[in-house]
């Protein structure tokens, strides 16, 4: 399967459940694996044909800036959301979202979610 892939993708926001982490803005990094079809692309060689990585990544950020979520979850869901809102083409993705340097003895902290579109229902709460 075809996949776009978007590695390290740094956004900074406040995020966390602690009162001193809702006064800070903190790094999360995340990984994305979007799975779409990219035959149409690698003929054509126009990006009409294909999912603009700038455009995920601007909305992926904007998303989880805006919301200023508690958890880390969450923030991958918004992700989820508005990406498989945005881009019919998308047939799943895989999200992982990392915790940088938050707890002393790890690199990262992080979870891994994966959504294909059948699983994807919108919902007005985010």
């Amino acid at each position: 399967m075809d996949a776009i892939i978007i590695e390290g993708l740094k956004v900074d926001t406040v995020v966390g459940c602690f009162n001193w982490e809702r006064q800070i803005i903190q790094p999360l990094m995340l990984d994305l694996t979007i799975h779409t079809s990219l035959q149409q692309a690698a003929e054509s060689d126009e990006l009409v044909d294909t999912l603009n990585y700038a455009e995920i990544c601007e909305i992926s950020a904007h998303v989880i800036q805006e919301a200023a979520p508690k958890l880390i979850e969450h923030a991958a869901k918004l992700v989820l959301n508005a990406l498989f809102t945005t881009f019919s083409a998308i047939e799943s993705i895989i999200i992982v979202v990392r915790k940088p340097a938050i707890i002393p003895q790890a690199n990262s902290v992080g979870i891994r979610l994966e959504r294909h579109r059948n699983d994807f229902r919108p919902s007005t709460r985010q």
